[in-house]
């Protein structure tokens, strides 16, 4: 894909700090979508090219995307729009900021993201599409499945696992070998000690 050109989704802050990933790792980013913001905004040097109209001009064999939408306890839209124009043909990139620590083995699913300061020790697994944020630590064998958020300064210690689709809070620090099921919530500052069920909301 030597051709291809790369487009952030989104225009917050999240695609603030992906664009910076991106750049930081020699990446040239070609535009930013997204139709809240006025054409030819400028972005950490990055133009606005339009909004959702755009995506129907974009060939998906010489286009890629990164998704620059966040995610909040009450908001997954990132996760819709990775499925919405992964079922259209677009791949999403691997974002790895070149300060994150990589262990040996570790396992970078397609689409995840590995923002500033984060270390993975080895045999780390990361899902597709996962948000790593912000100084988190993975220990070594830990799991982190498809679509989650991980939000700053996690702490996963050795061989804790998460399901797909969970939110874990800022600073939330998750025991060895505690396991947290699909789709559950962990809230900022908690101290995982125990299993976590589908769907659940761990907050102690």
């Amino acid at each position: 894909m030597t051709n291809t050109k790369l487009y952030v989704l989104g225009g917050g802050g999240h695609a603030k700090v992906v664009i910076a990933a991106l750049t930081a790792s020699g990446a040239s980013v070609a535009g930013l979508i997204d139709p809240r913001l006025e054409i030819g905004t400028l972005m950490l040097g990055v133009p606005v090219i339009g909004g959702d109209e755009w995506m129907q001009k974009l060939d998906p064999h010489s286009a890629q995307l990164a998704n620059g939408v966040g995610a909040t306890v009450k908001s997954r839209v990132n996760r819709k729009l990775f499925d919405l124009w992964s079922a259209q043909g677009f791949s999403f990139a691997t974002v790895l900021h070149p300060s994150a620590v990589v262990g040996a083995e570790v396992e970078l699913a397609p689409g995840c993201q590995i923002m500033a300061g984060a270390i993975l020790q080895p045999h780390a697994k990361i899902g597709v599409g996962t948000v790593i944020n912000t100084s988190v630590s993975i220990d070594h064998d830990c799991v982190v499945g498809a679509h989650c958020f991980v939000a700053p300064s996690v702490t996963l210690c050795g061989g804790a696992s998460i399901g797909e689709g969970v939110f874990v809070g800022a600073g939330a620090t998750l025991l060895p070998g505690v396991k947290v099921g699909n789709n559950a919530l962990i809230a900022a500052g908690a101290v995982v000690d125990t299993d976590v069920a589908d769907g659940d909301y761990f907050q102690r």
